[in-house]
C-alpha cells in the first residue's frame, strides 16, 4: 500500500498523461485477477500448467476488456483485491497482519487529514476511473467526490478491501469462525464509514475504522468462546 502509494504520487506529479495509469491498471488487474482465475481452476480439477495458463490468459482478458469497457471497473477492482488479499492472508499469520493492519491505518490517517496526499492521489484515480477504487454512485445532496459536474459517488480504496480479505484468510488457520466474525466486523465497520462519509459529507481514512471494528468483532469472538 505504502509503496504503492509512493509510485502513484511520482507519476502524478512528473506525469500529465492518461496512457500510462491505464497500463499500470493493466497490469494489476491482470496479475491479481490471474490469481483468483488459478484457484478457481485448480479447485475446479485442472492441472497446475493448465491452471496456470488459462489463469493467465483469463488474468489478460479481463484486463484488456476493462480497458475498453469501463463500466467493468468494480468487478476488475474487486477481483483483483481479492487475489492480493489471498495471497497476503497465505503468507503471514494473524499476529504479524493484526501489527500490519494497525501500521497502515496509521499512515492511513497521516495521509488524508495531514499530508493529504492520499486525498490528491484519490483525486486522479476517480477523475481516470482506474480501477484502485471501487464507487458507488448516491444520491443529490450527498458528497460529491468527483470534480464539479461530473455525478456524485462514493469511493472505497482497494487498499481497504484488500485488509479485511487478507484477515480473513489469516484467521481461517485459527477458526472459520473467527474468519466469520472479521468478516462481519469489516461489513459493519464499511457501512458506518460510508453512512457517516455521506451525511457529513467528508473524506474519511477508511483502514482505522475498518481495521478497529475488525479487531472489536475478533476479540468479541474470542471472548464468547467460537475460537
Amino acid at each position: 500500500m505504502l509503496i504503492g502509494a509512493i509510485v502513484i504520487m511520482a507519476i502524478i506529479k512528473f506525469y500529465k498523461g492518461e496512457m500510462l495509469f491505464r497500463l499500470l491498471e493493466v497490469l494489476m488487474i491482470s496479475t491479481s485477477s490471474s490469481i483468483v482465475f488459478y484457484a478457481v481452476l485448480r479447485a475446479l480439477g485442472n492441472d497446475y500448467e493448465n491452471a496456470t495458463l488459462f489463469a493467465v490468459a483469463l488474468g489478460i482478458a479481463f484486463a484488456i476488456a476493462k480497458f475498453f469497457l469501463p463500466k467493468l471497473k468494480n468487478a476488475a477492482a474487486i477481483l483483483a483485491t481479492g487475489g492480493v488479499g489471498v495471497i497476503f492472508g497465505i503468507s503471514l499469520g494473524i499476529l504479524p497482519i493484526i501489527i500490519m493492519l494497525l501500521l497502515l491505518s496509521v499512515y492511513d490517517f497521516i495521509a488524508v487529514f495531514k499530508t493529504k496526499h492520499m486525498v490528491k492521489m484519490a483525486e486522479v484515480l476517480i477523475k481516470n476511473d482506474l480501477a484502485f477504487t471501487v464507487s458507488a454512485s448516491v444520491k443529490e445532496g450527498k458528497p460529491r467526490f468527483t470534480e464539479k459536474g461530473e455525478r456524485n459517488r462514493i469511493d472505497l480504496g482497494t487498499g481497504d478491501i484488500v485488509a479485511p480479505v487478507m484477515f480473513d484468510v489469516s484467521a481461517l488457520s485459527l477458526s472459520p469462525m473467527a474468519s466469520l466474525f472479521i468478516f462481519i466486523g469489516s461489513i459493519v465497520s464499511i457501512v458506518l464509514l460510508m453512512y457517516f462519509a455521506m451525511r457529513k459529507k467528508v473524506i474519511l481514512p477508511a483502514l482505522p475504522p475498518i481495521t478497529l471494528g475488525m479487531l472489536v468483532f475478533f476479540i468479541l469472538g474470542r471472548l464468547l468462546g467460537f475460537y
